[in-house]
């Protein structure tokens, strides 16, 4: 889905005709799907039956969306500051709560800051990549997808920074993280963090202060204080940006530089970098080669794309996908 018209940008979003960042706040909406259908000519049914031709046209509104029907929609209210925070949440099918499932937690991008609780399921398929049935059929997992919304935006400020600085936004999803922990059947030795732009800057954020709390992370398109990232060098990630994003490009070279200083070996894909456009086993097969590696911290870089560019295609990866499941504490 292409973004509409942003109300709201940051000064940095175009540069030279080059997209550099994700909006603050924009209007996305759903798109209407609304359709209407005239029989124009008349229809013969195998049974000999003539159906006329009619000039009425019939409109439908409905609208079948399987992944994201799959979620369900809530509020949590955090006791300690008084927000609500609306979330996607989705159960495995024949979910046992005597059971545990690995937790995938997945944030969005600023432009998903919105007053739509299902943002975070059409803002790109970061959330419901991972309840496709052929997905839970190798991975049953629960999925929270919570929604920063522009009310929140405008009574407690953007969940993340360009300053790095740790909000009220930030401690809000954090209670709503160790809620859907506390209530629901979470192995909690696989919980895996991810996000796309502000949503990967949620989860550097969250590693940072809660360094126990992740088996691993899969942190697409963001970037951090490289100096607080220090931090994570010991970690399991998985960083994926591309080489036309003028902030999380520099941003993650330094961060790895900086990991491999302090004694922490990162797996990367040398220039030329990967190609997105690349059939899909390809790609699987460029990443289980750099996952056989062995080492806690993966770097892909792919050639030209930019900043939003690069979640239309990461979570479609099979093999990286794969690699954090693989992963526990």
């Amino acid at each position: 889905m292409q973004p509409r018209p942003v109300r709201q940008m940051r000064q940095e979003t175009i540069r030279g005709g080059k997209g550099v960042d994700a909006p603050w706040i924009a209007d996305r909406q759903p798109p209407d799907l609304t359709v209407k259908v005239s029989q124009v000519k008349d229809v013969k049914a195998q049974d000999g039956t003539v159906y006329a031709a009619s000039s009425q046209a019939h409109s439908d509104s409905g609208v079948v969306e399987q992944d994201v029907d799959r979620f369900t929609q809530h509020v949590y209210k955090d006791p300690e500051t008084g927000y609500e925070m609306p979330y996607n949440l989705y159960l495995p099918k024949d979910y046992d709560p005597n059971k545990s499932y690995p937790l995938v937690f997945f944030v969005a991008d600023a432009s998903a800051n919105i007053n739509n609780t299902k943002t975070p399921l059409f803002q790109g398929n970061g959330a419901t990549v991972w309840t496709e049935p052929e997905e839970q059929a190798k991975h049953p997992c629960i999925v929270l997808a919570p929604q920063y919304t522009q009310d929140l935006v405008q009574s407690i400020g953007m969940m993340t920074t360009d300053e790095n600085v740790w909000t009220p936004g930030l401690t809000l999803v954090t209670h709503l993280l160790q809620d859907t922990i506390k209530n629901y059947a979470v192995d909690k030795t696989r919980i895996y963090g991810t996000g796309q732009s502000q949503g990967g800057m949620t989860n550097i954020a969250i590693s940072d202060r809660y360094p126990d709390l992740f088996a691993a992370q899969w942190l697409v398109a963001c970037q951090w204080n490289v100096q607080e990232m220090a931090a994570m060098k010991d970690k399991k990630l998985w960083i994926t940006v591309c080489e036309g994003d003028n902030k999380a490009f520099p941003g993650m070279n330094e961060a790895t530089a900086l990991w491999e200083s302090l004694g922490s070996p990162v797996a990367r894909n040398a220039s030329p970098w990967w190609n997105s456009k690349s059939p899909v086993a390809e790609l699987d097969e460029q990443a289980r080669e750099l996952a056989a590696q062995g080492k806690k911290i993966n770097y892909t870089v792919f050639a030209g794309g930019n900043h939003m560019y690069t979640w239309s295609f990461a979570y479609g990866i099979d093999a990286i996908r794969d690699w954090l499941f693989a992963q526990k504490k």
